[in-house]
């Protein structure tokens, strides 16, 4: 069908506007953390690109009205399946340009759908917003209320690092460009090392965008990214196709290809698998004798006979942090990190999603830049139950010798 700007003028006009939704992937948990929402057009059956929608409407100055559009019907949908995760939306951050940020637009269709706020992670791109001022001050409103921030297509240079020192996401999704042929691109693999490092560093996690090979797969992977999106898994569908056995057998596959390629590398290191689980099960084993209000005394005095240990914090079924981090005496914490309170949430972060699904218990993470201290550590985690049956799950953050 040749699209005309008539034809897209009579779309938006009807708000033939249908959403479809992709998959975000952990490979480590074989689950889907979140669904990327993907808004179309529908002219008389046929589908109508988010390309032609948004081009017409930049030409048109309705760029805001539509932006909004997609955005509802993406909130709509996602709040009519219950079993859904995370929703990630897109924000045309250039509409910063003309309007008063952190008006509150978002927040308020969330609410009226029922959707928390810690349920969202708002997608930003932020090469498209000519005022930085602008476009911190809409980060930190949503940021205050619950919301997420992910910064999308993050590529290679110095602009790159710009933009996530700038807005600190909580996200990176790291562009297709990187990520095609990265298993024989070392060029590539360098750019993206350096994403990983600095996602790292500023405790974001990661997403790889666009992934179409299982090669793709496994040496991101191997490279330290979290999480994965695209057709090798999963092209954008309706929710009742986006849950495949299809993507499950892919993960699968790929989990499975992953640990062969880890036995057959000959650099990798061989982890005290067994040291880590009686660290993690002789705390769990304190905590379940203990009285939910001397938790964090609890907590202090194992740091105390755990020197090996850098910090330990609960978090509960809802992923919400219900201690502070109680920090081994003496740990350095490096200029501009400082240890979550009471009330953070991690409800996306895999050392809690593994354990609360029973799909790996205990987690061990691999090493990774502490957001609490800016050194490197690896965390363990597992669970136990009070006695009035609430799920508790244990992190202990290891120091790395």
């Amino acid at each position: 069908m040749n699209i005309t700007p008539e034809i897209v003028r009579e779309v938006i006009e009807n708000k033939d506007i249908f959403v479809e939704f992709q998959p975000i992937y952990s490979l480590n948990t074989k689950k889907t953390i979140g669904i990327e929402a993907l808004a179309r057009g529908d002219y008389k059956g046929e589908v109508v690109s988010p390309y032609f929608l948004f081009n017409y409407a930049k030409e048109n100055d309705s760029i805001l009205s539509i932006d909004r559009l997609c955005r509802e019907k993406a909130m709509a949908a996602f709040a009519e399946e219950k079993s859904a995760p995370m929703l990630f939306i897109n924000f045309e951050t250039s509409v910063l340009n003309d309007v008063v940020p952190g008006n509150g637009e978002i927040l308020r269709t969330a609410k009226e759908y029922g959707i928390p706020t810690e349920n969202i992670v708002i997608e930003l791109n932020e090469s498209r917003v000519k005022d930085s001022y602008h476009l911190l001050m809409f980060v930190d409103y949503y940021r205050s209320n619950g919301f997420l921030i992910a910064l999308d297509n993050v590529s290679e240079g110095l602009e790159t690092l710009n933009r996530i020192m700038l807005i600190n996401p909580d996200i990176i999704k790291i562009d297709r460009a990187i990520i095609s042929n990265i298993e024989s691109n070392t060029y590539n693999q360098e750019v993206f090392k350096s994403i990983i490092n600095t996602a790292k560093q500023i405790g974001a996690m990661t997403i790889a965008e666009g992934v179409e090979t299982v090669d793709e797969v496994i040496t991101c992977m191997l490279m330290g990214v979290d999480y994965f999106q695209g057709f090798y898994f999963s092209r954008p569908e309706q929710f009742n196709y986006i849950f495949s056995n299809e993507a499950r057998l892919k993960l699968e596959d790929a989990a499975l290809k992953l640990n062969l390629s880890i036995k057959n590398n000959p650099t990798a290191v061989n982890v005290q698998i067994e040291t880590y689980k009686r660290i993690i099960y002789e705390l769990v084993n304190t905590l379940v004798n203990s009285d939910p209000a001397d938790f964090d005394k609890t907590l202090l005095k194992y740091t105390q006979q755990h020197r090996e240990l850098e910090c330990i914090f609960l978090i509960d079924e809802k992923g919400f942090q219900i201690t502070d981090t109680v920090m081994v005496e003496g740990s350095e914490i490096l200029p501009g990190y400082h240890p979550a309170l009471k009330g953070v949430n991690h409800d996306i972060k895999n050392y809690f999603y593994a354990v609360k699904e029973q799909i790996e218990d205990p987690f061990i993470s691999g090493w990774y830049i502490s957001s609490a201290t800016g050194k490197s550590c690896k965390t363990i985690s597992s669970h136990f139950y009070t006695k009035d049956n609430r799920m508790i799950v244990v992190c202990a953050d290891l120091k790395r010798r």
